[in-house]
This record gives C-alpha cells, sequence and structure tokens, in this order.
C-alpha cells in the first residue's frame, strides 16, 4: 500500500491522540499538500522543525499501529466483505 494512504488511515484511526500542532501540521502535508517550507512559513518555524516534527508523528502513528493493529484489522475485514 502507497505509504502516503496508509499514514492517512493511520491518521484516520489514531489521529484524535495527537496534539493539535501535531493534527495541524500532519493535516497541511498530508492531506493538503503543501510543502515543508510552506507550512514552517504558515507556523512560525524552520522547515527542519517542521521535517523533526512529522517525522516523529509518523514515528508515533506507526508505532500505535504496530500495537493496536486496528488499521490492518480494518483492511483485513474490508478485504473479507468486499470477497
Amino acid at each position: 500500500m502507497e505509504y502516503v494512504v496508509r499514514m492517512g488511515l493511520f491518521y484516520d484511526f489514531y489521529g484524535n491522540l495527537l496534539t493539535k500542532k501535531q493534527q495541524r501540521v500532519f493535516g497541511l502535508y498530508y492531506l493538503e499538500n503543501l510543502s515543508l517550507s510552506e507550512i514552517a512559513e504558515e507556523e512560525g518555524t524552520t522547515r527542519q522543525a517542521v521535517h523533526d516534527l512529522l517525522q516523529r508523528t509518523e514515528k508515533l502513528l506507526t508505532g500505535w499501529e504496530s500495537k493496536l493493529g486496528l488499521v490492518d484489522r480494518y483492511l483485513q475485514e474490508l478485504a473479507a466483505v468486499k470477497e
């Protein structure tokens, strides 16, 4: 599965567990397709700070999925329904 789509699914399932800033930056990058520079300008920070925040957020989302497995379970159930 494409990485961006997978991150979007993780965000759908676990996004409410993120801080408001993490939600905003993640949404700007993955959902609104803004560049790191555009987000940095909008947030009043540096491109590197935005990059670091996105990396930490992706790691959090991936960690929650590895522990809880909600997205994988959802995808398995979706495939079973399609059959």
